[in-house]
Order: structure tokens, then C-alpha cells, then sequence
């Protein structure tokens, strides 16, 4: 069983699965941030509340899901709310390996995507996220949230304990 890690980091992830990355819009966003090339800025707490390690763009080549990772998370049916986990994690399993991302829910009757299931804490699929490593605190400074927003559109946020 892994250990709980004091770690927590902030990871922004498009708000559809579809939405194109914009490398130029995260490249000038690094840029404004001071975000060195090892990821460090001088003033980190400018951007994320009580300030972060390091900051980096994950592109892993595939779509993944992005979650917490020490404790899980709670996997409910979209529609009605009932706990769906088990079926999920059968689901998230297979779909690595080759199959649809969908499962069919015991809730409801229905069939569903694996992005569309609610999560307790948030989690998504997306194949791209900008991670804030080992945070402060789990919010962006209004101005960060204002740049983020005009650079890459729609965003959400997800918190990760490694």
C-alpha cells in the first residue's frame, strides 16, 4: 500500500477533452511567470498561493487520466449519483488496454463515457496538463487565473497527491 504523500500538486487541464494544447500560449505564459528551463521561477507565490517547487507542461503523447493518486478518488454515476468505482477502475483497465473508454453503468443501465463519470476529488482525462509541483496552498493568484484564462481558454483544475 503506498504511503501518503505530503506532496500536492495543481495541475491545469483543459475543460474538454478535445481542446487543443497551444504551446506558443503556455511558452508566453511560462515567459510572463519567469519559469526557467528547470521549471523554477524567482517569485512562484505571484503565481500559485503560497508558492510551488516547480512548474512544467506534462505532454504524455496519449490521453491519461489525471487525478489523485495517493487515496484515489470517488467514481459516480452521471446521472444518478450511485457509486460506480469498482466498474470504473474494470473500465480504466481495460481502456488501457485497447478498449473504448466507456463502460456500462450498474447505476443507471446506461452506457458512458469514462470522462463523463463525476469524480470525488476532480480528476480528467486530457493528454496535457501545466503542473504546479509541491504547492503552498490549492489556488491560483487572481492575476495567474486572468492570464491562464486569456492564453488557453476554459481551464479546470485538479489537485494530485503523489
Amino acid at each position: 500500500m503506498p504511503h501518503a504523500s505530503h506532496r500536492l500538486d495543481l495541475l491545469i487541464l483543459p475543460s474538454q477533452l478535445d481542446q487543443a494544447l497551444d504551446v506558443a500560449a503556455v511558452a508566453g505564459l511560462f515567459k510572463a511567470w519567469g519559469v526557467d528551463g528547470q521549471g523554477r521561477t524567482a517569485d512562484n507565490r505571484a503565481v500559485v498561493l503560497g508558492g510551488c517547487k516547480r512548474i512544467w507542461l506534462d505532454q504524455p503523447g496519449r490521453v491519461i487520466l489525471y487525478g489523485n493518486q495517493s487515496g484515489g478518488f470517488r467514481v459516480s454515476c452521471p446521472k444518478n449519483g450511485s457509486n460506480i468505482a469498482r466498474e470504473f477502475s474494470v473500465a480504466h483497465r481495460r481502456w488501457k488496454a485497447g478498449a473504448p473508454r466507456s463502460l456500462n453503468c450498474p447505476g443507471c443501465g446506461e452506457r458512458h463515457g469514462l470522462e463523463a463519470c463525476a469524480f470525488h476529488p476532480a480528476a480528467a482525462f486530457s493528454d496535457w496538463a501545466v503542473v504546479f509541483g509541491d504547492v503552498g496552498d490549492t489556488a491560483l493568484m487572481p492575476r495567474a487565473i486572468a492570464q491562464v484564462k486569456r492564453a488557453l481558454g476554459e481551464t479546470q483544475l485538479i489537485m494530485r497527491r503523489p
